[in-house]
């Protein structure tokens, strides 16, 4: 298993224990497109904070995949962003999550935990409202940031299948 799966797999449990959910813990109100389209935008805002003269290309995945979050048809879209360095480049890993948490940590439905990666380089999770998460963090060769994405949790329409990508 690979280290990119095992954190989305740790990241998917981390994230649907997260306490803003509702009873049964998914947005009702909220899309399958809606979902997503929050997803990919938090993916962007969290790409801002690498800085620009280090960036060679930002590649934000269009397509994820679907995990169970709710016993009633309860998904979350995840999805991923890769920033990639330019050559010579690179990013203060530390800086980049303490800048992360000082503009999540504190409130407007966000909260933030350390994330470090499996060989001890720092990353962090934003925690949002039913049960969405992002991890971002570097890559293990060190070119670029991962940004891994679960939407907040909602309930797949009947007729839509969750091993479909999206």
């Amino acid at each position: 298993m690979t280290t990119l799966t095992t954190s989305m797999v740790l990241l998917a449990a981390l994230s649907g224990c997260a306490d803003d959910t509702t009873p049964g813990g998914a947005d009702k109100s909220l899309t399958l497109n809606a979902a997503k389209a929050t997803a990919q935008e938090m993916e962007s805002e969290l790409a801002s904070y690498v800085p620009s003269e280090s960036i060679a290309s930002i590649e934000q995945r269009p397509y994820g995949s679907l995990l169970s979050c709710d016993r009633e048809r309860g998904y979350q879209w995840s999805g991923r962003t890769d920033v990639t360095y330019r050559d010579g480049a690179s990013v203060d890993p530390q800086g980049l999550v303490d800048a992360i948490t000082a503009a999540f940590g504190n409130g407007d439905g966000f909260r933030t935990e350390p994330a470090p990666t499996i060989d001890g380089q720092p990353g962090v999770h934003v925690i949002g409202q039913f049960g969405a998460g992002y991890l971002v963090n570097e890559n293990t060769d060190r070119t670029a940031v991962q940004i891994l994405s679960f939407s907040p949790c909602f309930v797949l329409p009947d007729g839509m299948s969750p091993s479909k990508q999206y």
